[in-house]
């Protein structure tokens, strides 16, 4: 039986997430619901999966909030939060079998494309 973590970032409970359209292209903001980043709005850029020394990196925009000289992207609660409800995002979309590689041309390693990624 699987631990419930109270604590861990859940769809619809502590973040929305809110079909967007940026350059043309299809995307995805994160309304963050949690006190106190109730009315902050995110979108995850360059999501990179690095399974040799199976960690992840990402970078966020902050793209509405009410105190932009509160919260942006160098906020570390922010940051953190913002990690928290990526990874229960990428878990969700490993149960349902949406998350599949996207390879890139760059020189760089694969990147996770789910619908959190917005495509550049």
């Amino acid at each position: 039986m699987k631990t419930l973590d109270l604590d861990k970032p859940s769809e619809n409970i502590d973040y929305k997430l809110v079909p967007t359209v940026v350059d043309g292209k299809d995307a995805w903001n994160v309304d963050l619901l949690r006190s106190p980043f109730g009315d902050v709005t995110i979108r995850f850029e360059n999501v990179r999966i690095n399974g040799e020394e199976q960690n992840i990196s990402f970078s966020f925009e902050v793209v509405d909030t009410d105190d932009t000289s509160v919260y942006n992207s160098d906020h570390v609660a922010l940051q953190e939060f913002a990690s928290e409800v990526l990874g229960d995002i990428l878990d969700a979309a490993i149960d349902t079998g949406s998350l599949f590689k996207k390879d890139t041309h760059d020189g760089h390693q694969p990147t996770a494309d789910d619908s959190t990624e917005s495509t550049d």
